[in-house]
């Protein structure tokens, strides 16, 4: 059985935005229980691009908008003949659930972060190339050396906030990804187009190839259509379009 490789490509900003910090949670708690002080620091950094994009914008209202979205989509379906009902009010009380833990968070999550001394020095200086060396904080190069337990207990409590965030994310993504099944395409000469429907937007694409084919998916799209290059992969060089049809997979989720 040959390995695939998924790829996701985002539809609008807000999906976009969910993506980010959804890549960066797992680098957190990846590296969060490593025993290196490489592993360590992966984590405080992961932590620290997280901040920076919680900042930029109003997460709390974002997750709370598409929490209420999704709820109301699946209410809808709580009258239609066929519906496996205990699934679907099992997903409405997760959604409802984790509404509820949204709105007990603050406005912009990370206290903890924020007002940490050390994790502030660390932010500063990761605007400098190069800017967290061992001489640039004496003081994180003691914590990044001390032992494994204790490391660990820190992550996790600086961490702890987000999770409500975390689990919100997840659930929402989980929720998009599983909302269209896969369909066999054809991408002719590597270059395929599908015109959506704008009525009910597509919020995420998902490309799932053959690893073994040696090829990645370029796309760009809106709302009434997507188009998806099929691009050689090269170290060296510019990456051009394939010449041959290729077989592809393609999930086009809407909620």
């Amino acid at each position: 059985m040959s390995s695939l490789i998924l790829y996701e490509q985002p539809l609008n900003e807000r999906t976009r935005f969910f993506l980010r910090l959804e890549h960066l949670f797992s680098q957190v708690v990846h590296f969060q229980n490593g025993t290196s002080v490489w592993d360590s620091h992966a984590s405080v950094s992961a932590l620290i691009e997280i901040l920076g994009l919680l900042d930029r914008s109003d997460i709390r209202g974002e997750v709370l908008k598409e929490l209420d979205r999704h709820i109301g989509g699946l209410s809808k379906l709580l009258d239609t003949p066929g519906v496996d009902h205990e699934n679907l009010d099992s997903a409405l009380q997760q959604l409802r659930a984790q509404a509820q833990k949204m709105l007990r968070l603050p406005n912009k999550p990370g206290t903890e972060i924020r007002g940490n001394e050390l994790l502030h020095s660390v932010r500063q200086r990761t605007l400098i190339t190069g800017g967290t060396c061992g001489f640039d904080i004496p003081a994180y190069h003691y914590w990044l050396n001390q032992p494994i337990p204790s490391k660990i207990e820190s992550l996790s409590r600086w961490f702890t906030e987000m999770n409500p965030l975390k689990e919100s994310i997840a659930l929402l993504l989980n929720h998009t990804r599983n909302s269209a099944l896969f369909e066999r395409q054809v991408a002719e000469t590597g270059f395929f187009q599908r015109a959506l429907d704008a009525q009910n937007p597509c919020q995420l694409l998902r490309i799932s190839i053959p690893t073994e084919a040696g090829v990645f998916p370029e796309v760009s799209g809106n709302k009434h259509r997507v188009n998806v290059r099929f691009l050689s992969y090269s170290e060296s060089g510019r990456p051009k379009q394939i010449t041959h049809n290729l077989e592809f997979d393609l999930s086009c989720c809407a909620i």
